[in-house]
């Protein structure tokens, strides 16, 4: 997947982004992650796995909800994005691969 995206060069390159953003919010890249994607008008939610027997992913992850990204940090995310393949272009959807 990281090849077909874009490249591990290019996925370092949003890892750093994302950091940086996330340093800035106080926040985890995770919820950075996360934020970016519920920001997208076509998501109407993000499915979010934590380990069992790790509570510490259970507040973490509520950050998520009180974290808001500013314009400068969209265009910062989407500077690297833009970059990248769409996945749902070359791929599908979840579940594509057994529909062919």
């Amino acid at each position: 997947m990281v090849d077909a995206w874009g490249g591990w060069k290019l996925l370092q390159q949003l890892l750093e982004v994302l950091t940086a953003i996330a340093q800035k919010h106080n926040v985890s890249i995770a919820n950075v992650a996360v934020r970016y994607v519920l920001d997208q008008p076509a998501v109407g939610g993000a499915i979010v796995g934590t380990r069992l027997g790790i509570t510490e992913h259970i507040q973490n992850n509520s950050n998520v909800f009180s974290l808001n990204l500013d314009p400068e940090d969209h265009v910062q995310i989407e500077s690297v994005v833009s970059r990248s393949r769409n996945l749902y272009e070359l791929i599908g959807d979840c579940g594509d691969e057994y529909r062919r």
